[in-house]
């Protein structure tokens, strides 16, 4: 698990965290017109290992702050794409009355196709650029396809 604990973060990653907290900078200046971006990270993993892995993270750590919150669905005794995780994803966000506004920003094509199934946005990210080839439902198709976390960031602030 220390091992894991240091893993380094996609190249991208750095200019994704950087976006996030201009949006929640811009914000909180109250401009007008803004798109406001909760970021949540969403997880299969344990609150504890989830948790341990950003406060040791050399990248992520310093960077913690843009995200509002750490949702796991450990407790639930399922995983994503299992529909309740989605669901406990809108409800510790506090957005069930507005679930068609979240994204699910994955790499993982289970991921997408479930998010999309309950209803949400999603964009998958593509680093190798084979497109979307997950073809089972194109109902499930990601909202957005993206080479990285930071151009899928740019493509939900003009979505």
């Amino acid at each position: 698990m220390r091992a894991y604990d240091s893993l380094h973060v996609f190249p991208e990653i750095p200019r994704a965290l950087q976006l996030l907290q201009d949006n929640n900078n811009n914000n909180n200046n109250k401009e007008e017109g803004n798109v406001t971006i909760e970021a949540y990270i969403f997880s299969n993993g344990t609150d504890e290992m989830i948790g341990n892995s950003i406060k040791t993270s050399p990248e992520l750590g310093p960077s913690a702050s843009v995200f509002r919150s750490l949702v796991t669905v450990d407790g639930l005794r399922c995983y994503k794409p299992d529909p309740r995780t989605y669901d406990h994803l809108v409800e510790q966000a506090g957005v069930k009355d507005r679930k068609e506004d979240v994204w699910v920003v994955s790499a993982n094509p289970f991921d997408v196709a479930g998010a999309r199934a309950f209803g949400l946005k999603a964009a998958f990210i593509d680093r190798a650029g084979k497109g979307w080839i997950d073809r089972i439902d194109d109902t499930r198709a990601p909202s957005v396809v993206a080479r990285g976390v930071d151009e899928a960031i740019k493509s939900i602030l003009d979505y």
